[in-house]
């Protein structure tokens, strides 16, 4: 009998960069119909509040800097304002789950107004935009094709340019040295890469100023590349499996397990408690 064959499949630059953590939670974010294709069953997870005002200054920062890109200049704050707490509110309507730091929509839309003030003042004026949310794609091998959007790619010269708008500043080498990659597979030359971090915190709290994180970008690429194999070699076991390591087609343990990561958890992680993956449940005797 012959072998399957698979269409190659899109896999996200935003999805590297927390594929290491766990394997088994990203791949069910990275190929859920594949995997509930070989029997089991994962769990819906609404938007958490984090995304949604994310998706609001993001929102504001590519209006700001389009407009920046087309005439030089930047947009009236209360206008880019608006279209964050426009999508802001759209993605609320989505349904998300709130927390701590932003327990209503009107504390949202408040923090979605300081941070975009933030992004306007200390950030777009440095910006010479270039490409503004341009999706890219590359064919990394038969079975992977790399999909990213960086927020912008500027004339700096050659820098991208990634906006973060979390509680915490994380680990974003991957993602960024993807994005580099997929402009030099689309002929955009890039030898700078940069994160700008502005934090959403209570409105109890000061909005923090933002900070500017710089990547080497030699070794963000070198980063991306290796969790790309990771990926590309994880799948195939899962489709094939693994004697060597007595792993049938279809084997969770294609994709490791850790149930010492912080985002193990229902609230987190679609397969967190199905057939897929019950790693985190120790028995006790």
């Amino acid at each position: 009998m012959n072998a399957p064959t698979y269409a190659s499949v899109l896999v996200r630059s935003s999805s590297l960069s927390g594929y290491p953590d766990c394997p088994r939670r990203a791949a069910t974010k990275l190929f859920p119909r594949e995997i509930e294709a070989a029997g089991y069953t994962l769990r819906s997870l609404p938007s958490n509040v984090g995304a949604a005002v994310g998706t609001g200054v993001h929102a504001a920062a590519a209006m700001i800097l389009k407009e920046k890109a087309a005439n030089g200049n930047l947009p009236p704050l209360n206008v880019a304002t608006d279209a964050a707490v426009e999508e802001l509110r759209n993605a609320v309507n989505q349904g998300i789950t709130w927390d701590k730091e932003t327990p209503v929509l009107n504390e949202a839309e408040l923090q979605v107004a300081r941070m975009v003030q933030v992004y306007r003042h200390q950030v777009a004026p440095m910006v010479d935009p270039l490409i503004v949310e341009e999706r890219l794609e590359a064919q990394v091998s038969p079975a992977i094709v790399l999909t990213g959007q960086s927020d912008v790619i500027a004339r700096e010269p050659g820098r991208v340019r990634d906006l973060k708008g979390g509680k915490v500043m994380g680990m974003h080498a991957p993602q960024i040295g993807s994005y580099s990659l997929l402009a030099r597979s689309n002929a955009i030359d890039v030898t700078d890469a940069v994160v700008d971090w502005i934090p959403r915190v209570p409105l109890k709290k000061p909005q923090p100023d933002a900070v500017t994180y710089r990547y080497d970008v030699s070794i963000a690429e070198t980063a991306a590349v290796n969790v790309l194999r990771h990926i590309e070699s994880d799948l195939a076991t899962f489709r094939s499996g693994d004697m060597e390591r007595h792993l049938l087609p279809g084997d969770p343990w294609a994709f490791v397990a850790n149930p010492s990561s912080k985002l193990c958890s229902a609230k987190w992680c679609p397969a967190h408690g199905t057939d897929f993956c019950r790693e985190h449940a120790a028995v006790e005797e």
